[in-house]
């Protein structure tokens, strides 16, 4: 009987003696494949590393420069796929002392029971946190929650249990750096992936001053997918909101008949820009129906929004009707997002992306 393994990915760079220590701690309870990725540390760590092959039998793959966390978790992805076809998964843990051989050992047997579910290490965020994490975390859970639906309360967590059948999707997700693990995350939905979430202790060392997050390039990565949603309606929007301005002046009459035909050709107009810029620059994914999916949503948007832009035009009828047409597509907004990234732009789903 072939035995299964949960190989042990452990990302590195520029460590010092909390790797050894983790090593040390980690040897004396499993015999498990262990991989540590060099990512670009330098000459100056080639001798931690030499110890960390030869004295705790580690498989160690180097990068020649800092290509980032999500690369060196995807180097490892690949080394397991080819090398190690037995594996059921494998845990990803942080090479600076964050979490406790325990917690793994957790995660591990939580993830035996859901072998194929992504398990998640979650520290709780008491005020023995530092600040910058406990509100970096907290508006990223918040954020993801309201734009994914998504809910997850450590989005940022490096304990991680992921499942053979996410491999192959894993490794065609864009993104090398910090928004990896985001991403990781984000498109559970898309390659219909389970999350379960398991409370771990949460260590900082030296109010952890040994992270290598980048505080703004990291959070602009991380929240890419948000910010180019973002500007794409944005520019719709107005673009959207010129037409209907221009139609509506023109006909210089507020009936339910006008505010339909000027919704109708600001939405055709901006629809067809939105449509091919969220598949092109936005999303880059597409399932057969896209196309058909995106336009019935148009439909139903216009009728929802024209509709209530006419009642509430009678009813505020002091307000400009202008006003009142922001108001109501900025409701609209989020939903179409949520709906855009978990259906229209799903892409194929887990048939296609299994590994083998």
């Amino acid at each position: 009987m072939e035995v299964v393994k949960i190989p042990i990915v452990i990302p590195s760079l520029e460590p010092d003696v909390k790797l050894i220590n983790l090593l040390c701690q980690l040897r004396k309870q499993t015999n498990e494949t262990i991989i540590v990725i060099n990512d670009g540390s330098g000459e100056r760590y080639s001798s931690i590393f030499r110890q960390v092959k030869e004295n705790f039998n580690c498989i160690v793959l180097q990068h020649q420069e800092n290509l980032g966390k999500g690369r060196a978790l995807k180097t490892a992805l690949e080394y397991v796929v080819h090398q190690i076809p037995n594996a059921i998964g494998i845990i990803t843990i942080d090479s600076d002392g964050q979490h406790t051989v325990n917690d793994m050992n957790r995660c591990i047997q939580t993830f035996k029971k859901n072998p194929d579910k992504l398990v998640l290490g979650i520290r709780l965020f008491d005020t023995k946190v530092p600040l910058r994490s406990r509100l970096g975390n907290f508006f990223t859970s918040k954020i993801t929650a309201i734009f994914s639906g998504v809910k997850v309360d450590d989005t940022q967590t490096g304990l991680r249990v992921i499942p053979k059948k996410y491999f192959i999707p894993l490794l065609s997700i864009e993104g090398n750096r910090f928004e990896f693990e985001m991403s990781m995350i984000l498109d559970t939905k898309k390659y219909n992936i389970d999350i379960v979430q398991v409370p771990i202790e949460t260590v900082y060392l030296d109010n952890n001053k040994s992270s290598h997050f980048r505080v703004i390039q990291d959070s602009i990565s991380i929240y890419a997918v948000f910010i180019k949603y973002c500007i794409v309606s944005l520019l719709s929007f107005v673009f959207d909101l010129a037409i209907f301005s221009v139609v509506m002046y023109s006909l210089n009459n507020f009936t339910s008949s006008s505010v339909l035909m000027a919704t109708l050709l600001s939405r055709g107009c901006s629809s067809v820009f939105n449509y091919f810029m969220n598949k092109k620059l936005t999303f880059k994914e597409q399932n057969r129906h896209s196309m058909f999916l995106y336009y019935l949503l148009v439909i139903i948007q216009l009728l929802v929004s024209s509709n209530l832009v006419y009642f509430s035009g009678k009813y505020f009828s002091s307000w400009n009707f202008i006003y009142i047409k922001i108001f109501i597509d900025s409701i609209l907004f989020i939903a179409s997002y949520m709906i855009q990234k978990l259906l229209i732009f799903k892409g194929q789903g887990k048939n296609d992306f299994n590994a083998k």
